[in-house]
C-alpha cells in the first residue's frame, strides 16, 4: 500500500491511496465515520434560563457544539473503572454563568464555556448558544463523555468523508483535426480540463485527476470518439473535513488501531466457530 498527501490543513485532508481493495478503502471509510470516539456534550443541568430557549432547545444546542478532543487521557465510559458512573478519567465538566447588565440584549458564545480541563474546550469560540435580554441570567451546568457517532452524530469524529476512483483519461488529439466542432470538450466538462486556448487542438490538463469526477461528459460530447475514460485499478482519492475536535494524525492512528482490533476479534471468534464438513 502506498499513499501520498495532496492538501492538508488543519481542517482538510486529501490524500491519494494505492495498492487496496474497494472493500479496504470502504472499511477504513465507515470506522473513522462512526467508530472513532470523540468528546461530546451529554448531560446539561438548566439551573437558571431566562431566555426565549426552552431548556431541551439549549441542551441540543451544547451537544452539538465540537469539543476538543483527548484520546490518551479519556477512556469510554464503559471502559472506565468507574463504570459510567462519571469521574475524572472519562467525564469534563463544563459550566456557564452569564447576567445581562447591560441595557441591550446580549449573545452567549461557545466561549463561555468554563472547562475543568483546558484541554477540552470547545473548537470555535464563536459559536451562538442563545441570546438574553437585559437583567436576564443563564446558569448551565453540561457534562461531556467520550461517544461514538454510531451511538449519536454528536460524537461524529469528521465532518465529512469520501472517497473517488483515480481518474485515467486516454486522449488522441490527433483525431481533433478531422473534428468539425472545434472544440465542444472544452466547453462542456464541468470541470474545466481541457485547454482550448491555441486554437489548434485541445490539451488535457497535466494534474487533471485531482479534480476529475468522472462525469463521462467529454467523452459522451466528444463527435470523433477522441478520449477514453477510466480508473487506476485499486487507488482512490480520499477527501476527509473535520471540525478540528482531533488532529488527523490521531484520527488516522485510531483508525486502523480500531480496524486491526475488528481483525483480531474476527479472527478470534471464528476460531469457536465449529465448522461443520
Amino acid at each position: 500500500m502506498s499513499l501520498e498527501i495532496l492538501e492538508r490543513t488543519d481542517h482538510n485532508l486529501k490524500f491519494v491511496v494505492s495498492g487496496i481493495s474497494i472493500e479496504m478503502v470502504n472499511a477504513i471509510r465507515r470506522v473513522i465515520i462512526s467508530e472513532i470516539p470523540v468528546m461530546a456534550v451529554d448531560e446539561v443541568i438548566i439551573l437558571k434560563n431566562d431566555s426565549p430557549l426552552y431548556d431541551e432547545i439549549i441542551a441540543h444546542r451544547l451537544s452539538m457544539i465540537p469539543l476538543t478532543t483527548d484520546l490518551e487521557v479519556y477512556k469510554l465510559p464503559r471502559e472506565c473503572s468507574c463504570g459510567g458512573y462519571g469521574c475524572p478519567l472519562c467525564q469534563v465538566s463544563l459550566t456557564c454563568e452569564v447576567t445581562n447588565t447591560t441595557n441591550t440584549p446580549i449573545e452567549i458564545y461557545s466561549r463561555d464555556l468554563n472547562s475543568n480541563d483546558p484541554k477540552i474546550i470547545p473548537v470555535d469560540p464563536n459559536i451562538p448558544i442563545v441570546k438574553i435580554d437585559k437583567n436576564n441570567k443563564v446558569i448551565i451546568e453540561a457534562y461531556a463523555i467520550l461517544g461514538l457517532a454510531k451511538d449519536h452524530v454528536k460524537w461524529q469524529a469528521v465532518s465529512n468523508i469520501f472517497y473517488r476512483f483515480y481518474p485515467q483519461i486516454n486522449f488522441d488529439d490527433s483525431k481533433c483535426e478531422k473534428c468539425s466542432d472545434k472544440c465542444i470538450v472544452s466547453r462542456m466538462c464541468p470541470e474545466g480540463l481541457y485547454d482550448f486556448t491555441n486554437k489548434k487542438s485541445p490539451i488535457l490538463v497535466e494534474d487533471y485527476w485531482k479534480t476529475c469526477t468522472l462525469c463521462n461528459s467529454c467523452r459522451n460530447e466528444c463527435p470523433e470518439e477522441a478520449i477514453k475514460v477510466g480508473w487506476k485499478e485499486n487507488s482512490y482519492i480520499f477527501s476527509i473535513e473535520s471540525d478540528g475536535v482531533l488532529p488527523f494524525k490521531a484520527i488516522m492512528k485510531k483508525t486502523f488501531e480500531i480496524f486491526l482490533e475488528k481483525i483480531d476479534e474476527f479472527v478470534e471468534k471464528l476460531g469457536e466457530v465449529e465448522i461443520e464438513s
